[in-house]
């Protein structure tokens, strides 16, 4: 019978005898056979045990290249020796997959402890650092990296030639990247498939918290609950907010982009200006966050309700502080100007009875004046005005005749007081025949009222030539009716536009101008409480910014008052305020806008996510109500924790809870790291363990021993890998 012989991949043969002409099937069911038989092996010292345990670590520290070292040191002894090389690293080879198949064989405990020690070993690899905060694409990549490094040097461990090298190499490094691409994503699924079971299966959340807490008893450390769940969930959600669009400024303005440290630092500046801001009112996102953490029956929402209406029932109050605040002090306009009418007569009442006790001298220009018809038209109501007074105006040298009109013979001695009543009724007739401004109040003076004031002016400044106490006592009376005049004008800021305050400034005195300022904050101040009161779900901030007016009043205004700041102050802090009314209104809502909706929808999901439609479909009915119920308990345990945060009015305990936050969003990424380095462990392992196949298919069947007792490794192929026709399956 003549004898067949079988080589391996790796050089080895393996001799069968089989009958003439046998087929390569019928060869290859011999040395399967054979292969299969139990072959006479001589059994390992404990030195040789000792050294398949190391070259089995080894082997699976860098799979497919501990063969590749012990050929490599046979090699080298054959060197030194003067063997030929190529034939011992083959030898080598072989000798070691011999000796690790009769190691499996004989100690399979010890050998699963020096794989598991060598896959052990092989996680100690460089993985490659990645930077903080790397997103999941970068992550992903690396980790195809690392499985093509890896599989490509396990792969290149297999074969004979060069070529064989390479192309298993190729292959190896492709499972690779492919299995070290998809480790993170899966780890991540993972997680995000327990962060939902968490918040939608009903149990799953006790029973992970009970498992878990097993060893924090053991390690005495605090147990989890479901109170402490739901703080996190927040916490996560309020971190992605907290870093979401601008700075909200107010009045359709926008500030620095928001985060964590820009929010606290304009919480602080707003509180500094009397204004019990929240964090919620400070961007759209926040506001829009503290609204849906609003809706419900839960504490938290009774928290932000309750909240939001205790400061909206000062905010009329609030607003009347922050003008006085800002602009200045504020007083009862029509109390003031009867105080300054009373103290104006008091002071003048001297100087004006030493004028009337002086003689008057009619020079050519009184004469000229009192020839006017401005003059003439004055007397009859000058005549009537001293007898309301109870006074004798015949004594003053006024004379009634019997047709009703004024003896001219008798104002030939006409007293200094009966001039100043002629002068006094000439200034009302002046008054009477101009129009008057129905927004400023101003007279709108025509010919005839100019003519008349005019005449009135001449009288009295030829009245004030010749006698000096009548010039003390008009001037001095004249100072006190401007700041009178000027306060009740400026009580009628809110109707007025800039270039009429502008205006005003020019014609009242400049010394009167503060009394124009003391009127028209005194009129912002009594506006926002009286409509206030009259308007309680009312914007007040927006009420008295609309008073302020564009850019144009808003500078006068500071102008009257000499302090141009005061009215940016006061703006700021209408600002602020008008963003809480904002967060107020928004809360108070009731109606299910599309938009709201759509907001809640999406808070909804981020917190308990729903069931997937096929998922309930497959779960039933009642299993998905049930997950829904458990997601609307687990959402009004959030809410409790948003609300508390965003309704936080501290600034010191709201960066605390800052740093509450920032120190999960921490231990979220240490855990997001150590999910990436556990999966690039794995793509690791994974991809030292790809199996390159050889060219034909062949595998090792057997080991068998050399008449000189080295053992050697069979290869060949079985035949369910191949089809009738002998080609590969």
């Amino acid at each position: 019978m003549p004898r067949y012989v079988i080589e391996g991949p790796d050089g080895s043969t393996f001799e069968v005898d089989a009958p003439e002409g046998a087929s390569g099937e019928e060869v290859l069911q011999r040395v399967q056979a054979e292969a299969s038989a139990p072959q006479a092996r001589k059994p390992r010292t404990g030195l040789q045990t000792a050294g398949d345990f190391v070259g089995d670590v080894v082997d699976n520290v860098l799979p497919n290249w501990g063969d590749e070292l012990a050929g490599g040191l046979d090699a080298a002894a054959a060197l030194v020796t003067g063997k030929p090389v190529g034939e011992a690293f083959k030898q080598g080879q072989a000798d070691f997959k011999a000796h690790q198949a009769q190691y499996d064989d004989e100690h399979p405990n010890l050998a699963w402890t020096s794989t598991l020690g060598g896959i052990g070993a092989s996680l100690l690899l460089p993985g490659g650092a990645l930077a903080k905060g790397a997103g999941m694409g970068a992550k992903i990549a690396q980790g195809a990296k690392i499985g093509a490094i890896y599989g490509g040097l396990s792969g290149a461990g297999e074969g004979d030639s060069v070529a064989d090298r390479v192309d298993s190499a190729i292959q190896s490094a492709v499972a690779g990247a492919a299995l070290g691409g998809l480790a993170t994503p899966a780890l991540e699924g993972a997680a995000l498939a327990h962060r939902w079971a968490r918040g939608k299966l009903p149990g799953y959340d006790g029973a992970t918290r009970r498992l878990a807490n097993v060893p924090r008893a053991v390690l005495r450390k605090s147990k989890l609950t479901k109170e402490a769940r739901a703080r996190e969930v927040a916490d996560r959600t309020l971190s992605q907010r907290l870093g979401e669009g601008n700075i909200v400024t107010g009045m359709g303005q926008n500030g620095p982009a928001a985060s964590p440290e820009t929010i606290a630092a304009e919480l602080e500046r707003r509180q500094a200006m009397g204004v019990p801001a929240m964090p919620g009112d400070i961007t759209e996102s926040l506001r829009n966050t503290t609204s849906w953490a609003s809706r419900g029956m839960g504490p938290g929402q009774r928290l932000v309700r309750s909240a939001l209406d205790a400061r909206k029932a000062q905010e009329a109050a609030r607003v009347r502080q922050h003008v006085i605040d800002t602009m200045g002090s504020v007083t009862d306009p029509l109390a003031q100007i009867e105080r300054q009418t009373a103290a104006a007569k008091a002071r003048v009442a001297p100087l004006y009875r030493e004028a009337y006790a002086q003689p008057m001298v009619i020079t050519p220009e009184i004469e000229a004046i009192m020839a006017t018809p401005a003059f003439k038209d004055a007397l009859p109501q000058a005549y009537r005005n001293i007898g309301n007074a109870i006074g004798d105006p015949e004594a003053m040298g006024l004379r009634m005749r019997q047709d009703g009109t004024i003896d001219p013979e008798a104002m030939q001695s006409l007293s200094t007081e009966g001039f100043d009543q002629v002068i006094r009724a000439m200034r009302d007739n002046g008054r009477a025949a101009a129009g008057i401004n129905p927004r400023t109040g101003q007279p709108v003076h025509n010919t005839n009222s100019v003519h008349i004031n005019a005449r009135a002016g001449d009288l009295r400044d030829q009245l004030a030539a010749q006698n000096e106490a009548y010039g003390d006592a008009i001037r001095l009376y004249a100072d006190d009716m401007a700041q009178r005049d000027a306060l009740e004008a400026g009580g009628r800021v809110a109707g007025l536009s800039g270039h009429e305050v502008n205006e005003m400034a020019r014609s009242i005195p400049e010394t009167a101008h503060e009394s124009w300022a003391l009127g028209a904050r005194s009129a912002l101040a009594d506006e926002a409480t009286d409509w206030g009161a009259q308007h309680q779900t009312g914007n007040v901030s927006a009420r008295i910014r609309g008073a302020l007016g564009d850019q144009t009043k808003q500078d006068a205004i500071g102008r009257m008052g000499g302090n141009s700041g005061a009215v940016r102050q006061l703006l700021d802090r209408l600002e602020a305020e008008h963003q809480g009314n904002i967060l107020w209104s928004e809360a108070q809502g009731n109606s299910a806008t599309a938009g709201r909706q759509a907001l809640d929808a999406d808070l909804n999901e981020q917190i308990a996510p729903t069931l997937p439609t096929g998922w309930k479909a497959m779960a039933g009915r009642a299993l998905a109500k049930v997950g829904e119920k458990a997601g609307g308990e687990f959402r009004n345990g959030v809410k409790d924790r948003t609300a508390q945060v965003l309704t936080e009015q501290d600034p010191k305990a709201f960066r605390g809870h800052l740093d509450d936050i920032a120190g999960l969003a921490e231990r979220d990424a240490q855990q997001a790291a150590y999910r990436h380095r556990n999966a690039t462990l794995l793509a690791k392992a994974a991809a030292l363990n790809i199996e390159p196949a050889t060219e034909d298919g062949q595998v090792l069947l057997g080991v068998g021993e050399n008449p000189g007792g080295r053992g050697y490794g069979m290869y060949g192929r079985y035949e369910d890998n191949f089809d009738a026709e002998g080609n590969p399956l």
